[in-house]
């Protein structure tokens, strides 16, 4: 049973920033005197607070992510906040001076402004902020597209047509069996990498997301790759039960990754398979392998904003785990398992459990 701190959302914070900030100017205009004056300043108190709930009820409907809706949120008390130390320090400035006076209004004066300047200019900082990422994750997608083409179609197609040449030069009733194996093998290739390609955009494009008992699906893709792979050591150390919620596609990615320490390594390599929680209460799911590590180029590829030769199926293989966990609100980590091999980590914000939930 979860508390009911784990039910917040960003807009309920909000709300009760609105509240707080209309309560102060209906405390001012009730307590600070009988007039017109008064009864005003309560009126524009509590006009900029009515923004603020406002901006709350939109909440929901902003095209940010989660963890951009808090990034607002902390700017909003935050700028709140500052601007309350700020009629304070005015206030002060004027006490000193011997007119300590409208200090109820000055204060949640500011205090409002400040939530109503912080939210609303928070939710358009973290948008841009956001959209600025996503420019560069286009960018990025464009250029191992481009990587794609520019190499591995080409280097296929050469070495395809190269033996269609000998095809065609042979003699009549020559055996060209061989060149035809090689012919087929490359366009094999050829049509592999195509489709990664096609999956990587599919990933990246995906507006969706469904939630996943993280243990129940990666017992089910183990099992699929044991089909498989029947003579591969897969153990598994389940220490928690995850709900997470991500990217249709991560048991796709995450087989991916499970086929990748597998067909990658030596035939003696054992795999461990890992599920658990951190600290922080995120779902943690690592895949480690004991066989002689992903090659530096590769690990360089994804961790670096610049272009690297990342140009074969496995490199390929990398950047959908990369989309899967990015379009996930996740990261994706490639760390040297010791005392040889890699352990592919993944980490995600788990679903915060309903009391009366799964």
């Amino acid at each position: 049973m979860s508390s009911p701190l784990a039910r917040i959302r960003p807009q309920h914070a909000v709300y009760g920033l609105g509240l707080f900030c209309f309560g102060l100017g209906t405390v001012h205009a009730l307590t600070e005197g009988e007039g017109f004056g008064s009864v005003l300043e309560g009126f524009v108190i509590n006009s900029i607070s009515a923004v603020v709930l406002v901006t709350g009820y939109e909440f929901p409907d902003r095209p940010i992510s989660g963890a951009g809706k808090w990034r607002a949120v902390r700017l909003g008390f935050g700028v709140a906040g500052a601007f309350a130390l700020l009629a304070l320090a005015v206030w002060t400035i004027w006490a000193v001076e011997g007119d300590p006076t409208e200090f109820s209004f000055l204060l949640s004066f500011a205090t409002a402004l400040g939530a109503m300047v912080g939210v609303r200019g928070g939710i358009h900082a973290v948008e841009a902020d956001e959209r600025l990422e996503e420019a560069e994750d286009l960018n990025k997608l464009l250029t191992i597209n481009q990587r794609v083409l520019r190499h591995n179609l080409r280097n296929e197609l050469s070495i395809a047509l190269g033996h269609l040449d000998n095809v065609k030069a042979a003699e009549p009733g020559a055996d060209t069996r061989e060149d035809v194996r090689v012919i087929r093998k490359h366009l094999e290739r050829l049509l592999e990498t195509t489709d990664r390609t096609r999956e990587i955009v599919t990933i990246w494009n995906a507006d969706r997301t469904a939630d996943h008992r993280l243990t129940a699906m990666v017992d089910e893709r183990i099992a699929r790759v044991r089909r498989r792979h029947p003579g591969v050591e897969i153990s598994t150390r389940f220490e928690a039960d995850p709900r997470v919620r991500s990217h249709p596609g991560l048991p796709a990615a995450v087989e991916e990754a499970l086929t990748n320490a597998i067909e990658h390594t030596p035939p003696d390599t054992s795999v461990t398979v890992t599920v658990r929680t951190d600290p922080n209460g995120s779902a943690v799911l690592e895949i480690a392998d004991t066989g002689e590590g992903i090659p530096r180029y590769d690990v360089d590829a994804i961790e670096s904003p610049v272009e690297t030769p990342l140009v074969h199926t496995q490199g390929l293989g990398l950047w959908i785990l990369y989309w899967t966990l990015e379009t996930s609100d996740g990261t994706l980590e490639l760390v040297e398992n010791e005392p040889t091999g890699t352990i592919v980590r993944m980490t995600f914000p788990a679903v915060r459990e309903h009391a009366s939930g799964m």
